[in-house]
């Protein structure tokens, strides 16, 4: 599991829709999770899409969408 600084969990790929940190997505009292992408070492997987080569030589072992 990826942990930002904050404390949010962060999922890279599939273009960051998954991603807790993204900006779109609530905490469990309802309030809008503030977006952590400027600050994320992993934000190239949310922007670009990953092909399977790049991710074969992806080393975020925690990634969901590490195919290795």
């Amino acid at each position: 599991m990826l942990i930002d600084v904050t404390g949010i969990i962060l999922t890279p790929g599939n273009m960051g829709k998954d991603c807790s940190g993204n900006g779109e997505h609530f905490d469990d009292n309802k309030n809008l999770i503030e977006c952590c992408c400027d600050e994320c070492d992993y934000m190239m997987c949310f922007i670009q899409e990953i092909n399977e080569e790049k991710c074969r030589k992806c080393t975020i072992l925690d990634c969901p969408n590490n195919i290795k």
